[in-house]
């Protein structure tokens, strides 16, 4: 898949993770919008064209799962990947399919994370 023109949100908010993951999706040739909350990656969702949205489950105030249904209310065909170190976790298993596209588990490799981005694209209508 020609990955060139392809937008990744990416919602972290932590700014070393945030900038390594934006750096591995750059290199594969997507363009990354990167937020640093919840909140702000819904008004960047609302305001761009987004291909796929890469959330962290942990993150204060608006977590990735509120941000992933949140994200599927605005733009329902974009798929949705979660980053969390809690992969055993109910509601990460009840929002997979419905809110979720996929899930990847942290630390983060970088082949798993752009292959899951490309995974979700495939799949998506």
């Amino acid at each position: 898949m020609d990955q060139s023109g392809l937008r990744v949100l990416l919602v972290e908010d932590d700014d070393d993770n945030r900038e390594l993951m934006a750096e591995v999706l750059e290199a594969s040739g997507y363009a990354v919008l990167s937020a640093a909350s919840g909140q702000e990656g819904l008004k960047t969702l609302s305001e761009h064209s987004i291909d796929v949205v890469v959330t962290d489950v942990g993150m204060p105030g608006m977590g990735g799962l509120e941000m992933a249904k949140a994200a599927k209310a605005i733009a329902p065909t974009v798929p949705v990947v979660i980053v969390t170190g809690w992969a055993e976790r109910d509601d990460i298993a009840r929002a997979r399919g419905r809110e979720v596209d996929a899930v990847l588990i942290k630390p983060v490799d970088p082949d798993a994370l752009t292959s899951a981005v490309a995974e979700v694209l495939r799949a998506r209508p």
